[in-house]
């Protein structure tokens, strides 16, 4: 992969990340944002190029995780990685929310168990997809859109690992409720990381898949 410095901006939910990443998370930092996303971000943006060391004009890509999730919190992580992005004359690199979250799950589970990767879309609907797991991910399934019940019995059926940020209480609701028939991700390891979003970045930048002109499309899904 390439060593060049690149920072990621994933802002999908309530929960953000920013990373820099050069053939290693440099410096990241992760956070309950709430809604206060635009407030936010750039004041954390500034903080980790500071903490990896690194110059914004060192940069030689933005990546931005590109939904499904929060239209509100997709808007400000796209359009912050577009204007910096075309400030500083570099590319963009668009990576899938929904990849980001299945990516680190893969060493959890053998390669015949698949990884449901899900994401609160808002109005109590989550998007999700199934992912192959072990030794990379595959996406095996469209995105779809259901309600927290449906993706539950969903994930039992199917025996997946689901990976979904979940509020403390819920999680403990559906542990009580499920208890083994859910094979569900711990909230760290469910938690989106933007280091994990460079890391794909990387992989994508180095087959050439840079965003031409910086012009993102974002996966939005209806709720």
């Amino acid at each position: 992969m390439t060593d060049a410095a690149i920072l990621a901006i994933d802002t999908s939910s309530m929960t953000a990340s920013v990373a820099v990443y050069a053939g290693q998370v440099l410096a990241e930092t992760t956070w309950h944002s709430g809604r206060r996303h635009s407030a936010e971000l750039l004041r954390a943006i500034d903080d980790t190029l500071v903490r990896a060391q690194v110059e914004k004009t060192a940069l030689k890509a933005i990546a931005v995780a590109a939904g499904p999730g929060s239209y509100s919190g997709l808007r400000v992580g796209i359009s912050t990685g577009m204007a910096m992005a075309l400030a500083l004359e570099i590319g963009v690199v668009q990576v899938p929310t929904l990849e980001t979250i299945a990516w680190p799950q893969q060493t959890r589970c053998d390669s015949h168990q698949s990884i449901r990767a899900a994401i609160d879309v808002g109005r109590g609907r989550f998007a999700t997809a199934c992912f192959r797991g072990g030794g990379g991910v595959e996406q095996e399934s469209e995105i779809e859109s259901f309600g927290l019940a449906d993706l539950l019995e969903l994930s039992s059926d199917e025996g997946s690992l689901l990976a979904v940020d979940l509020e403390p209480w819920v999680r403990a609701d559906i542990e009580r409720q499920y208890g083994s028939k859910i094979a569900l991700s711990g909230p760290a390891a469910s938690a989106r990381r933007a280091g994990f979003l460079a890391e794909l970045a990387s992989m994508k930048i180095d087959r050439g898949e840079l965003v031409g002109d910086g012009a993102v499309e974002p996966i939005y899904l209806r709720t």
